[in-house]
């Protein structure tokens, strides 16, 4: 659960100070001193939510406590605006190129959601690409200057035929860029993955035109299936990913038809449960009551009780690879490339 990792005061005051920012709110800080401040940095830097934090401190701030949240705001401004540039090359070169995608997660919401650049850390961009559009894709990473990469122990092009997932890089400066594309959903029932790709829909924001991002419903039911077989349902800056999508639903119907669709209906209905108890964000009960009790598949549902359990994860993620490979000579082939990869890089990943 995500509350295991959060203990004492300062966790509940970052909690009542970020969820009120999510709603739209302002801050108001009461009873603090220097020895609180500090130990409320700590923890957002523990949590990835530091730059967000930095935003929202009084005047009255000890000042190292300002410098360091400073620090971190501004690196992560700085590595985000290189990152949105890159983007604003990336998505015109592959619409041109007739690539089917979406751009997902940390790189949709800083351009339609967050308010700020430097206040969410963002380690790569995410696009979710038409598997049939892989092909496509790579030469034209290529020539805009990304190196395709794999650096799975086991064996070339292990990640894109058996994990549906290739991810690039790009040195600029001090700065190792990366860009992963998804060919797949973990966490979605196999049978209706395909309809993903008619809940995508186009925006203009962060000077790039018409840029392909999932609906707000169809992004919610992503983040909350990422948040829980990923990151086993822990991690601030996940939860604050979510809250803001919370905040930008007109139609919960829509929420709820998605998550029964893509058999997403047990992360969907934990994560909304998560920010409603600790960041007070608005989610009618009644919805979060339905997603309870919705069916899932039980093969799916399974393998999601162990990957949102941190002592059966590494076992549950690979289980899930094997779940949703599209037919049994890829599931073989999945088994002896991970059996026959080194034991020790073998026993490295795991620890």
């Amino acid at each position: 659960m995500f509350a295991a990792g959060l203990h004492g005061d300062c966790c509940t005051l970052l909690h009542q100070a970020i969820g009120t920012w999510c709603q739209g709110k302002s801050v108001a800080w009461q009873g603090m001193d220097d020895e609180r401040w500090e130990a409320l940095a700590e923890e957002a830097r523990l949590h990835g939510v530091s730059g967000l934090l930095y935003t929202l401190l009084p005047d009255d701030v000890p000042a190292a406590v300002r410098d360091t949240l400073r620090s971190d705001y501004q690196n992560q401004l700085a590595a985000n605006v290189l990152y949105m540039q890159k983007l604003a090359q990336i998505v015109p070169a592959l619409k041109n190129a007739g690539v089917r995608f979406a751009v997902v997660k940390g790189a949709a919401l800083l351009a339609t959601d967050y308010t700020d650049m430097g206040t969410r850390a963002m380690k790569d961009i995410d696009l979710l690409v038409h598997p049939e559009d892989a092909n496509i894709l790579k030469p034209v990473m290529q020539q805009l200057g990304w190196q395709e990469e794999d650096e799975d122990i086991a064996g070339k092009h292990f990640g894109e035929r058996y994990r549906a997932e290739t991810s690039f890089t790009r040195r600029e400066g001090s700065l190792m860029l990366r860009a992963e594309a998804h060919l797949d959903m973990p966490g979605f029932y196999p049978r209706s993955r395909g309809a993903i790709w008619q809940k995508v829909t186009s925006v203009c924001v962060a000077g790039i035109d018409e840029m392909p991002v999932l609906s707000v419903p169809a992004h919610l039911n992503y983040l909350c299936t990422h948040f829980y077989y990923h990151h086993c349902g822990q991690g601030l800056k996940w939860l604050v990913d979510v809250a803001l999508l919370v905040s930008q639903v007109r139609s919960w119907h829509d929420v709820v038809v998605d998550a029964y669709e893509f058999g997403t209906t047990r992360p969907v209905h934990l994560a909304l449960h998560d920010v409603a108890k600790y960041l007070q964000m608005p989610v009618p009960q009644h919805i979060v009551e339905t997603l309870r009790f919705l069916p899932m598949p039980l093969s799916l549902r399974l393998l999601f009780e162990m990957c949102k359990r941190p002592s059966l994860h590494y076992l549950g993620i690979r289980l899930l690879d094997i779940y949703r490979a599209p037919n049994w000579h890829t599931r073989l082939g999945y088994i002896w490339r991970k059996l026959t990869a080194p034991r020790w890089r073998r026993l490295s990943r795991c620890e």
